[in-house]
């Protein structure tokens, strides 16, 4: 046999072997996989890199909860950046264009009472229900109210557009009915008191906080007919963007609509 002819197949026999072996190799190094997946099941990335089998829809849930926060963070790191390049850069135009006022347009609002839409089933027997009705938007024309400045109203609660310290407030009128032989309030349960406060939710949280509140006990009525009381609580929170408040009373029907009803949040 001629010796190129032989060379030839020695050199493609040695190039066939080191394919087998490096293929070998490749599937010796690879994750091991269940030996049983079932049809509900299936395998992604941990978010230690490994590979992680389990129920369809958890897996899912956890693989995309943790994808979409970390691009969320990219994405909000960047725009910070972006906006304080662009104030660093354009600063001296700003404020000559809008001179002292730019600097102090900050957000604020004040909404006033409005009358109460049915209770809710489900709030009833809870310990405090969000007043969920408020004057805004053209509602408070010709009235105390405004917003100002990227504060938004949604589904009775006032959304903060920036970090910072907000100043909040709100005060409300409250009555409750009584028996008129005795005097004494109709509740089922005097040991409960009489509770107003505003409270704080945000979506990436999760959890409701309680940010400020007033405590009252009940009495006994001077006209046999009817209790009134007058709640004002306020304080000076941290809030950061996308926190939504609420003012919550313990009793929605005691409720009533009067003029001075307010509920109000302005940054400092």
């Amino acid at each position: 046999m001629d010796t190129k002819l032989k060379l030839a197949i020695v050199a493609a026999f040695i190039s066939e072997v080191l394919c087998m072996a490096i293929v070998l190799g490749l599937m010796l190094t690879m994750p091991d996989l269940p030996t049983t997946v079932r049809n509900d099941e299936i395998c992604l990335p941990s978010e230690f890199g490994s590979i992680k089998c389990g129920s369809t829809a958890d897996r899912l849930h956890e693989y995309l909860e943790r994808t979409i926060a970390k691009k969320y963070d990219e994405i909000k790191t960047k725009d910070v950046k972006r906006q304080q390049e662009y104030m660093d850069k354009n600063i001296d135009h700003l404020k000559s264009t809008f001179d002292k006022a730019f600097l102090e347009m900050k957000p604020a609002a004040k909404l006033t009472g409005k009358d109460q839409p049915s209770i809710r089933k489900n709030d009833i027997g809870i310990e405090m229900t969000p007043v969920r009705e408020w004057r805004h938007g053209r509602e408070l024309y010709d009235t105390s109210g405004f917003e100002r400045y990227g504060i938004r109203y949604r589904n009775g609660r006032l959304v903060v557009p920036v970090d910072g310290m907000y100043f909040i407030y709100s005060y409300v009128d409250l009555f409750e009915s009584c028996n008129p032989s005795t005097g004494m309030p109709n509740v089922k349960d005097t040991t409960k008191p009489i509770q107003h406060g505003i409270f704080k939710f945000n979506i990436l949280d999760g959890e409701e906080m309680e940010l400020v509140s007033n405590v009252q006990p009940h009495k006994v009525s001077s006209n046999r007919y009817f209790n009134f009381y007058s709640s004002y609580v306020s304080s000076l929170v941290e809030l950061k963007a996308g926190d939504e408040l609420s003012v919550k009373v313990s009793n929605l029907t005691y409720l009533r609509y009067t003029a001075e009803n307010s509920f109000g949040v302005n940054l400092i």
